[in-house]
């Protein structure tokens, strides 16, 4: 089943991310030939936060107040004294070349010293804080695709990114998505699962992966998926990031939670993990209703101070119903 959300939100001039919810079967290690996703039937993705599978998008060149102000309805920010979050000068570009547009996402925190560093976006998909919020049931599956740029001057730090998670609002106690340090996420009734980068502390090699807060995890801390084909991160480079997620069923008669879940992430159009086997809920009308697009550092090096914060940089989000893919270059 797709996303259930019956808030429909205009278009307007927001470019895209693209989170799939009903469409790439499970048994799919990736989409055939003959559906390449969605962005490739729109030259370097002009039109397609029209496309009807296709739930939100933002490519930032809308924002106002400066680059501090997202459109009206898009996002909640995190704002704080160490961290921020807003649209500037910048271009990304594909292996063809620039991409559309002059502005980017970019988040950047610094440390005062101690604590933890946050910045970054976040939005609703469904009913989150209440059952009558009137953003709907949420999804069952969701595809999202960003690109994603380290600054030069990154360097491996302990972070977490682009997060899924929902929360069971019958639960009176349900955890907010997020909450840490569980090993029972069902009995506290919510789910969690981020993507990330990973690498040796200060060194400028990394990968993305997952980190999996689902039913079986073993600890009180997430999962990390294994790798099935390594896609290394460069800093100071564009990369197309897409992640997939399907929540597992529930058998209606004896609330058996089958572990059919997945969790699928490309990285540059090439599959990098895959995990068809995961129980995210045991109730089915828990589903998916947040989606954020942040940082959030565990105590960053004091070389990260507010004259040279660490800096991340998004563009060209979109969320869709079914697999989205890397932009379509324009013709040369």
């Amino acid at each position: 089943m797709g996303c259930r959300n019956k808030k429909r939100l205009a278009a307007a001039a927001v470019c895209v991310l693209v989170v799939t919810l009903a469409g790439t079967p499970a048994s799919a290690q990736r989409p055939v030939e003959a559906d390449r996703g969605i962005a490739a039937r729109y030259v370097a993705d002009r039109g397609i936060e029209k496309d009807p599978d296709v739930i939100f998008a933002d490519d930032f060149e809308s924002w106002t107040d400066n680059g501090a102000q997202p459109p009206a309805g898009a996002w909640s920010m995190r704002k704080s004294n160490i961290s921020r979050t807003h649209a500037v000068d910048g271009k990304m570009t594909t292996p063809s070349g620039p991409g559309p547009g002059s502005r980017v996402l970019e988040i950047a925190c610094w440390t005062e010293g101690t604590g933890s560093q946050v910045g970054g976006l976040s939005r609703k998909l469904g009913n989150y804080n209440h059952a009558n919020e009137g953003l709907g049931d949420g999804c069952d599956e969701i595809y999202l695709r960003w690109y994603q740029k380290f600054d030069e001057n990154y360097r491996g730090v302990q972070n977490h990114g682009g997060n899924l998670g929902g929360r069971d609002l019958k639960l009176p106690d349900a955890a907010w998505v997020g909450m840490a340090a569980i090993r029972d996420i069902a009995s506290r009734g919510y789910f969690y699962s981020g993507v990330q980068p990973y690498g040796k502390l200060g060194s400028p090699q990394m990968e993305m992966g997952f980190y999996s807060y689902h039913m079986d995890k073993k600890g009180p801390w997430g999962e990390n998926y294994p790798i099935q084909k390594n896609m290394p991160i460069r800093v100071g480079e564009w990369h197309c990031v897409e992640r997939h997620m399907k929540l597992n069923s529930v058998d209606e008669k004896t609330g058996e939670a089958r572990a059919d879940g997945v969790e699928e992430l490309w990285i540059d159009g090439q599959l990098s993990i895959r995990k068809a086997d995961v129980r995210f809920r045991r109730v089915p009308h828990l589903r998916i209703t947040l989606f954020s697009l942040e940082t959030y550092y565990h105590g960053l090096p004091k070389e990260f101070d507010a004259a040279h914060p660490i800096k991340v940089y998004y563009d060209d989000l979109v969320m869709a119903r079914r697999y989205i893919g890397p932009m379509q270059a324009p013709q040369r």
